[in-house]
């Protein structure tokens, strides 16, 4: 299960009271990037996971749900969910590393996600311009795969599935089994 079900989950345990006050003290911590009140008013659980993951990525967003839980009193759900995440990148490890070849295979809108990892600083402007003039796609994917996304662990992955969803909606629609 992915840590982004995991939070979710985690969430739906929720009271609706605990999860205003959840809301409340996600937007009360100082750390950074900060979640303001207005990204959560009246959002649902599905929502607040999303601006979750997408703020802090799957790993910070997890870190981020463990602590807020255990700051409004719900232990034993942060401990649930701190227990389901160890287990799950054994018995599952990161998207992108179980799809490994199919992404090679079939990702085709590369520049677009070049840009993205550049701009979110998974890429270097020398990494960017080694990448961007290989051919074909294939082996600009090959090379991700084996310096920088290796190189940025979990977090580099976070951000070329967020790149994938937003610029091969398709072929991660297919690789999930969705249509």
């Amino acid at each position: 299960m992915s840590q982004q079900r995991n939070i979710l989950n985690a969430l739906l345990d929720l009271t609706e009271e605990k999860f205003r006050e959840f809301c409340h003290v996600l937007t009360a911590l100082d750390e950074q990037p900060r979640v303001r009140t207005s990204e959560v008013e009246g959002k649902s659980r599905v929502k607040i996971t999303e601006l979750l993951v997408s703020r802090f990525g799957q790993s910070g967003a997890l870190s981020r749900t463990i602590t807020t839980l255990k700051d409004i009193g719900c232990n034993n759900e942060a401990e649930r969910l701190a227990a389901g995440a160890s287990a799950a990148p054994a018995m599952e490890g990161h998207f992108v590393d179980r799809h490994q070849i199919n992404l090679i295979k079939r990702v085709s809108n590369i520049n677009p996600i070049l840009d993205h990892l550049l701009t979110k600083k998974v890429l270097t402007q020398e990494q960017y311009d080694q990448v961007r003039v290989i051919r074909p796609t294939q082996e600009q994917m090959r090379l991700l795969f084996c310096g920088p996304l290796k190189a940025g662990g979990p977090r580099s992955k976070d951000e070329l599935l967020s790149a994938l969803e937003r610029e091969e909606k398709y072929l991660m629609m297919d690789l999930r089994g969705t249509k």
